[in-house]
């Protein structure tokens, strides 16, 4: 249970150190940013299946569900009691299995992005690198008011363009991929969906 929570953790609330500068950008690579800023804020409803891989070997699945903005799902395949949501200032973290919940704030995680309204790499986000590889861009990023609070390079396909996966790499050198698959855009998707387990609520209804 332990290693699942820290893999997990790992995703979207990694705290590290990484000395990286941002390498001036081109014109090209400002073209592609418009591009994914548009992209970004051209949805307002997704799901997808994800799929996670650290490269200690652990995996996990799931669905994740965004409503922008602000609104975000991760829910884990059993049996993993994993859930994690965003009401658009939180990140509510939840252990179903022990009951626990945990909130940090959106803006510190450099996924905010998902759900930012609007998506402008310009004010929260410091781009740091932008390859582009025949039918593929990366990106390479960090929070620009708080460089330490994590790193993230986002994949997109470039016809369409379409997020892809995303890569984070912890201070120990893990790293942990999401890939997304299955990707639907444009669903009706409820406000009940992204609120987080009542467990007061659940142990006074049992009893």
């Amino acid at each position: 249970m332990k290693k699942l929570i820290a893999t997990f953790a790992a995703v979207l609330f990694l705290a590290f150190s990484f000395d990286a500068r941002a390498a001036p950008l081109s014109a090209d690579d400002k073209q592609a940013l418009k591009q994914i800023e548009a992209y970004f804020n051209g949805i307002t409803t997704l799901q997808a299946r994800f799929l996670q891989v650290a490269s200690t070997g652990a995996t996990a699945q799931g669905i994740l569900s965004l409503k922008r903005p602000g609104l975000m799902r991760f829910e884990y395949d059993a049996p993993s009691p994993i859930l994690l949501v965003s009401d658009g200032t939180w990140l509510v973290f939840q252990d179903n299995e022990l009951e626990q919940t945990t909130h940090v704030p959106l803006g510190s995680t450099p996924l905010s992005v998902l759900v930012s309204d609007p998506v402008d790499f310009k004010t929260d986000l410091e781009v740091l690198d932008v390859a582009r590889n025949p039918g593929v861009i990366r990106l390479l990023m960090r929070m620009r008011d708080d460089p330490e609070a994590g790193m993230v390079q986002m994949v997109f396909s470039d016809a369409p363009l379409a997020l892809r996966q995303w890569t984070i790499t912890d201070a120990q050198g893990v790293e942990v991929k999401v890939a997304l698959l299955e990707t639907r855009r444009g669903m009706n998707l409820q406000d009940d969906l992204f609120k987080p387990r009542d467990f007061e609520a659940d142990t006074f209804v049992d009893k």
